[in-house]
């Protein structure tokens, strides 16, 4: 198969350029920033489109790899090019905005991917790995052809609203608290805390660091485009306060029960039995 991605330049784009080729497919690649994208097209030995009509023409499965809010913009640009049995695939990380426009693609006949993901550009092995899939028209369909292309992931089906609304949970929470908390840390003596910083401190701060890696941009996207962001946002800048109330009261009796009230929501978890284990294992990672 021809597969064609649209953002090939970037993180993602070049990771699944390299999966496909692992895949024995045919990888063609088209980027905005043609620079970059002949650096990644003559490393991975790609063939390396125009622009992004040319992509489309020339490809069977149209991968579209690009910045959440360009996504919109590049399926009105490559509509008209569209034929019969070609396949759009399409990866943000949220789905609001997207799904309307992939819905009046479906109409030109084509058949349509929604899917995100649930893991970076630095994994080296898709096994075992999860890939939300949002039904766009056909979920039986779309599922039998997300098992065909990622067979060893774990496809997980999951509609528009829920999907948009974990992931200011899973995403949108949990970068914000740790890009404060590496603000906080940051303002501090690093090499000290890294000295003296136990098990807990050493895996929170890989984990704020690995995201202060990432694109300012898309983060910002996660954070603001995300309609159910604002909403957890405050539920937890309020819980966060009682207990900075407790702190500041010195109420140790206050404090044991917020404890054992967050502990008791917790052990719903079945793996929760398990988390200080989980936690060594790891570090020994790191």
């Amino acid at each position: 198969m021809r597969i064609a991605i649209i953002g090939g330049a970037g993180r993602m784009g070049e990771w699944f350029a390299r999966y496909f080729l692992k895949q024995g497919h045919e990888v063609i690649i088209s980027d905005v920033r043609s620079d970059k994208a002949k650096i990644v097209a003559n490393s991975l030995g790609v063939t390396l489109a125009s622009n992004n009509i040319e992509a489309t023409r020339i490809s069977d499965l149209l991968f579209i790899s690009t910045p959440i809010d360009v996504v919109p913009k590049v399926l009105s640009e490559i509509s008209p090019e569209l034929r019969d049995s070609m396949i759009i695939a399409e990866i943000s990380s949220l789905k609001s905005r997207v799904l309307p426009v992939l819905r009046k693609i479906v109409e030109k006949r084509v058949r349509i991917l929604s899917i995100h993901p649930l893991f970076g550009p630095g994994l080296q092995e898709i096994a075992g790995e999860k890939i939300a899939l949002i039904p766009v028209y056909d979920q039986p369909t779309e599922e039998k052809l997300a098992r065909n292309l990622f067979p060893e992931a774990k496809i997980i089906a999951v509609e528009c609203e829920k999907h948009d609304r974990v992931m200011a949970l899973t995403l949108a929470l949990t970068h914000f608290i740790n890009i404060v908390f590496a603000l906080v840390v940051g303002e501090e003596d690093l090499q000290t805390l890294k000295h003296l910083g136990g098990t807990t401190f050493t895996l929170q701060l890989a984990i704020s660091e690995s995201v202060m890696t990432e694109d300012p941009m898309l983060y910002a996207l996660i954070q603001i485009d995300n309609e159910y962001t604002l909403n957890y946002l405050e539920s937890f800048m309020l819980k966060a306060n009682v207990l900075k109330e407790i702190i500041r009261k010195k109420d140790f009796d206050g404090f044991i029960e917020f404890y054992k009230v967050t502990r008791d929501l917790l052990s719903r978890d079945e793996e929760f039995p398990t988390a200080y284990e989980r936690i060594y294992r790891a570090l020994k990672v790191l």
